[in-house]
């Protein structure tokens, strides 16, 4: 008996053994991840919602302090040239800029549908978010029309070559890092004052190309101008910026900027003595925790972790 007891048992053990063998040859797929930026200077705090198709998603992790967040989706990886994106902030939530601290809360950047390319990198930027706004408003689905419409509007075309124009949309801090001290000046301006454009205006559905661009353009202009080394104070390392939001929401001051000229409020507000100096944030330690549920970063700027990204 204890021969026949002894040999059930050790039968038992072999065949528990084949079982685990055949788990262990089942291979789950994984979701392929790919990262995507908010950026002028890197964006801590936005989600990213994205839209492939039929199927849409939005990151429950928030931008990290090198403007970074993670899509898990394989059409987003495999075919993102049929992907569109919107970078927010989630309703009550905060966003910063780490690169001089200004308060980026209200900001919404877009890609539209046909600017991404399999392989390349990801980055949601004001310059894509007027692309994504050009195509809306003359209903042409022509990515590289309004790309090149864009940096034309904007006087940036002739100086920029193409892929310079291309990292800009994809890597641009690494693109910046390589353009001549000039343009790279012009570029950051333009990136900056166009940003508030965007938020100012985000309900004008009916705003045109050329508005913007003379707006952005005549008053990116006017900051270098009186800030010769921006974007860091004259005479120091500290970074500098505006926040022209509320002034360029007024439709009057809006109309004096779309003439060409400085608005008053505005003059007075890229003076050199009414700048403002932020600082650069340590992107290890943002002041928005990118983890929903952990918790706010040492800036304690706070935040809803909520999905969607609006309410």
């Amino acid at each position: 008996m204890k021969i026949k007891l002894l040999s059930t048992i050790i039968a038992g053990v072999i065949l528990a053994g084949c079982g685990s063998d055949n788990n262990n040859d089942v291979t789950v797929p994984k979701t392929k991840n790919t990262q995507v930026q908010a950026y002028d200077g890197a964006i801590n705090g936005m989600v990213a919602t994205y839209t492939c198709g039929e199927e849409t998603g939005t990151t429950k992790t928030k931008t990290d302090g090198k403007g970074h967040v993670t899509v898990s989706s394989n059409a987003f990886a495999d075919t993102p040239d049929q992907c569109s994106v919107v970078l927010s902030v989630p309703k009550g939530g905060k966003a910063v800029d780490m690169s001089n601290g200004k308060d980026m809360s209200n900001v919404i950047y877009s890609i539209p549908e046909g600017l991404l390319v399999a392989g390349q990198k990801v980055a949601a930027t004001p310059f894509t978010t007027l692309i994504a706004k050009t195509i809306t408003s003359t209903d042409d689905s022509d990515v590289t029309t309004a790309m090149n419409a864009v940096f034309t509007e904007l006087g940036l075309d002739s100086k920029l070559t193409e892929d310079e124009k291309l990292g800009l949309l994809t890597d641009p801090d690494a693109t910046l890092k390589t353009l001549s001290a000039d343009v790279m000046q012009e570029v950051a301006a333009t990136t900056m004052v166009l940003s508030d454009v965007l938020v100012a205006q985000k309900d004008s559905t009916d705003i045109k190309l050329e508005d913007i661009a003379i707006v952005t353009t005549t008053i990116a202009k006017d900051l270098v101008e009186k800030n010769p080394d921006f974007p860091t104070q004259t005479g120091s390392e500290e970074p500098i910026y505006v926040d022209l939001t509320d002034e360029l929401a007024d439709e009057n001051t809006f109309k004096e900027a779309v003439s060409g000229k400085v608005p008053t409020d505005i003059a007075e507000a890229t003076k050199p003595e009414n700048i403002v100096v932020g600082e650069v944030l340590d992107p290890t330690d943002p002041p928005i925790d990118p983890n929903p549920g952990t918790g706010e970063g040492t800036g304690g700027t706070g935040g809803d972790d909520g999905d969607n990204p609006n309410g």
